[in-house]
Order: structure tokens, then C-alpha cells, then sequence
């Protein structure tokens, strides 16, 4: 069985991605969708293991992370 290989996407720091998740929770709606581009590939990976199709796993996830920070 071979293992798939993740894809090799630049990220941005750990200080830049919490900065962007303190701006989404005061509001910041450029700050959430820069967040959603940047969380996508591991939203779209993580679809894959739900017992829905992928389009309504991928926006059960996004549902759930935009809920999470907004609160």
C-alpha cells in the first residue's frame, strides 16, 4: 500500500495564523477568508473521512470552523 503524499503548500507562521484568527474573532471578514484559503486543503483531506459526499463534507467543516471562531 503506498502512502499518499501531502501536498507541499506554503504556509504562513504560526504567529501570522494566530494574528489572522484574533482579527476573524473581532470580526475582521478578510482576516476569516484568508484563514479558509489557507485551512482548505486540510478541510478538503479531513471531507474525505466523513460518511457524506465531499462537497457537503467540506462545508459541514467550514460551517463548524467559522462557528468555532466567531464565538
Amino acid at each position: 500500500m503506498q502512502k499518499s503524499k501531502l501536498k507541499e503548500t506554503p504556509t504562513i507562521s504560526d504567529q501570522t495564523f494566530d494574528l489572522m484568527v484574533e482579527k476573524a474573532k473581532n470580526g475582521d471578514n478578510e482576516a476569516l477568508l484568508k484563514l479558509l484559503e489557507e485551512m482548505s486543503p486540510e478541510i478538503e483531506r479531513l471531507a474525505g473521512f466523513l460518511k457524506l459526499p465531499k462537497e457537503e463534507g467540506i462545508q459541514e467543516i467550514t460551517t463548524q470552523f467559522i462557528e468555532k471562531i466567531r464565538r
